[in-house]
């Protein structure tokens, strides 16, 4: 008896790899060493870090959501519509204008056609 097993599609986790890749660059980390412990007191370096954090955010769901450009689309749409609070940020405002911001980015580069490299 033949046994099929379903090929993995490598394009379908193209679109996932990318946004995985954009997460990687943001390098939250870097906001954990010491001699950044200073700057924390500055508004401008915790605007940096609250844009920082809603970018790494979105493009995680995203990675998890871009199976296909419709679920993409529509995990985006969620995101604009919810409205909770991230406690690892300063300013919930900042973070969230932010999040806003990524997310209509993405969702224009989806309709535009400049992200249909993900999915061919």
């Amino acid at each position: 008896m033949a046994t099929f097993i379903p090929r993995t599609n490598r394009h379908s986790m193209k679109a996932s790899e990318y946004f995985i890749k954009l997460s990687a660059e943001l390098d939250l980390e870097k906001y954990k060493l010491q001699k950044y412990k200073e700057l924390f007191m500055l508004a401008s370096f915790q605007l940096m870090h609250d844009a920082d954090l809603a970018y790494y955010d979105i493009y995680t769901k995203c990675s998890k959501n871009a199976s296909s450009k419709d679920s993409l689309l529509s995990c985006l749409e969620q995101e604009e519509q919810l409205s909770y609070k991230n406690p690892d940020c300063f300013d919930n405002n900042t973070y969230r204008q932010s999040l806003l911001k990524v997310a209509s980015e993405i969702k224009h580069q989806l309709v535009s056609g400049s992200l249909d490299f993900l999915f061919m």
